[in-house]
């Protein structure tokens, strides 16, 4: 933490941290205790010069007076020195106020005008947080409040709303170590852990029952405030007893914060902003099955369907206007799902044969419409079917097969196959097919915007074929790229206006996002291109467990989407993406069966970023 603060550091901001420790070396209590009577607060009750032994001493009214002035100490330095640094310097550490805030409590705790014999800390560290984490304070405020009631022993409330503070910051941190908020979460670990050190004196008398305890409302100068500890008639438990009620008492509290902490993060939408967008998760549902892959909008953007291989399934939900999922359909499949796509209102699942019929049989595609029924017969698919994808214009269906390239030689070549459909997806009929390389894996298909164009990712070289598909009836190979790089995938422009989103070498599913045509108020320019664009990209991180959004050219990255578990704690892996334009809505699948719902939002006042017609001269621009 000061080693954070330390680079940073300047001749004003080290002198704030000096001007806090020497605030905070004030001796209140012993002050006023010459002041008042004339007497070193140091050689009579218990030593302390905390407000407790001088209100033993001197009286209530005065435990308060000490009280406040040790709060000060820790709070006034912690709140103003970095404001008034602000204002002077260009840039100020954002730990600062940490770091002067530990400065202030370790003067008290050590002054330098007593010989480094001070006080335990408490009144001083409890200012000192309140300025840095209010809602934190309050909570220990509670706590110390409680335990002094149940047991009058100061000490014991003391380090009570200290443990109490240090729960209520981390249960509601959701990241106390991350690099903005380690110096805070050092902070309060470390202030704790130097209550329990210098109380110890105190826990050993409280355990053995000699503990002295406070009777604020009757105290009277020179009215120790003591009651025989233990004992019959003794109106507050003591001794081992108090200390077990204290955990006890502790324990619940926690559990407490911690289920209403539980309960607001649960309820709280998770938002990001990644350049000139604005993600917001707008629902999340949880399938019931373990596993959700491929996922795909349909009608609109009304409709959203997966699959879910480990119990071949196909779950179908209803987008409602607000953007809740419901339920509406389960249809169980008679292969294996390894893909989908969406025409209209229906869907297209490419099917690989169960177990190990997988090497005996070709698979198969089916059609099954919004309401899980099917639609027609299945049509073959070749041996081992990797993925499909259907052409702009929904006329040609595309089933990309591995057959031999998966080891056996017996089986057909690999192969992408066109299938000529309808608008419905009825009628199949083969007009095309290329055989690809028996020595690689084809994996994954893309089509360029036009469809035109396709690449396949070929898993066993890293490396992408493209395929002209301008002629149905003969696609032909026209060249493959050199292994791809692990950023990828990334978008890939033509002379002819069109672009292909170039299958890459990572896990994760990528989506395409084109600029909006118009924004509110006019802000965002019309672009008119010749084919649509691809100006932003969207990418699952299954190791990381986000959403990343990139600027497609040049591609560089713009943040991030947590994706999080249950009452967003944790993380969750993605296994699917899918994105409808029609509502800017983003569908995320996962591992665990849940589906995310996110909603996707052109900031009003972002711009259309120059560098895109910088890279695409063919556009048009148009106020």
């Amino acid at each position: 933490m000061i080693a954070q603060v330390a680079t940073h550091w300047d001749g004003v901001t080290g002198l704030a941290v000096v001007a806090a420790y020497l605030i905070g070396s004030t001796p209140f209590g012993y002050l006023i205790a010459r002041l008042v009577q004339g007497i070193d607060i140091r050689t009579v009750g218990s030593g302390n010069l905390g407000a407790t032994n001088v209100g033993r001493v001197l009286g209530a009214r005065y435990f308060w007076l000490v009280l406040l002035l040790d709060a000060l100490k820790g709070f006034v330095p912690t709140w103003v020195f970095p404001e008034l640094l602000r204002q002077r310097a260009e840039s100020v550490p954002p730990d600062l106020p940490v770091l002067i805030a530990l400065a202030a409590i370790l003067g008290h705790t050590f002054p330098v005008y007593l010989k480094f014999r001070g006080g335990k800390g408490v009144a001083t560290s409890l200012g000192a947080v309140l300025a840095l984490d209010p809602v934190s304070s309050a909570v220990a405020v509670v706590a110390f409040g409680v335990v002094l009631g149940m047991t009058r022993y100061m000490s014991l409330a003391s380090l009570v709303g200290g443990v109490a503070f240090v729960a209520a910051h981390f249960l509601r941190d959701p990241a106390p170590f991350s690099r903005e908020h380690s110096a805070m979460s050092g902070f309060s670990i470390t202030v704790v852990a130097l209550l329990f050190v210098r109380h110890r004196s105190n826990l050993a008398r409280i355990w053995a029952g000699t503990e002295n305890r406070v009777k604020l409302g009757r105290i009277r100068s020179g009215d120790r405030g003591e009651t025989p500890p233990g004992g019959r008639g003794s109106p507050h438990p003591s001794g081992r007893i108090v200390i077990l009620l204290a955990i006890g008492l502790a324990a619940s509290s926690l559990t407490a914060i911690a289920g209403l902490w539980l309960a607001h993060r649960a309820s709280r939408a998770v938002e990001a902003e990644a350049g000139p967008w604005a993600l917001r998760e707008i629902d999340r549902l949880t399938s019931g099955q373990q596993r959700i892959d491929r996922v795909a909008f349909a009608a609109e953007g009304t409709l959203l369907a997966g699959i879910c291989p480990r119990y071949n399934r196909l779950l179908i939900f209803d987008v409602d206007p607000a953007g809740k999922l419901q339920p509406r359909a389960e249809t169980a499949l008679e292969g294996r799902p390894v893909s989908l796509v969406a025409l209209a209102a229906r869907f297209l699942v490419l099917e690989r044969p169960p177990g190990d019929q997988k090497h005996l049989e070709p698979g198969w595609w089916e059609l099954i419409d919004g309401s899980g029924r099917r639609v027609g017969q299945r049509h073959p698919a070749g041996f081992y079917p990797d993925d499909l994808a259907i052409d702009p214009q929904g006329r040609t269906l595309l089933v990309l097969s591995s057959g031999r390239a998966e080891g056996d030689d017996k089986k057909p070549m690999p192969a992408l196959e066109l299938i000529a459909i309808d608008a419905l997806g009825e009628s199949p009929q083969l007009v095309g097919r290329i055989a690809l390389d028996p020595t690689d894996d084809p994996e994954r298909l893309a089509l360029s915007a036009s469809g035109r164009y396709a690449a396949v990712f070929l898993a066993k070289s890293k490396q992408t074929a493209a395929i002209d598909l301008t002629q149905r009836a003969a696609p032909r190979l026209i060249g493959r790229t050199r292994p791809v790089a692990a950023e990828a995938p990334y978008v890939s422009h033509s002379t002819e206006s069109d672009w292909i989103l170039m299958p890459g070498a990572f896990e994760g599913d990528t989506v395409a996002i084109e600029l909006p045509r118009a924004g509110s108020e006019g802000r965002v320019r019309e672009l008119v291109p010749a084919a649509p664009r691809a100006d932003y990209l969207i990418s699952t991180r299954p190791q990381e467990s986000l959403l990343e959004v990139l600027q497609a050219a040049p591609r560089h990255s713009l943040g991030h989407f947590p994706l999080l578990g249950p009452f967003n704690l944790g993380r969750t892996r993605p296994t699917g993406l899918a994105y409808s334009p029609q509502r800017g809505l983003l569908a995320v699948a996962t591992r665990s069966g849940s589906v995310y719902l996110i909603e996707l939002q052109w900031k009003p006042a972002a711009e259309p970023p120059t560098t895109w017609m910088a890279t695409h001269p063919e556009g048009v621009l148009r106020r």
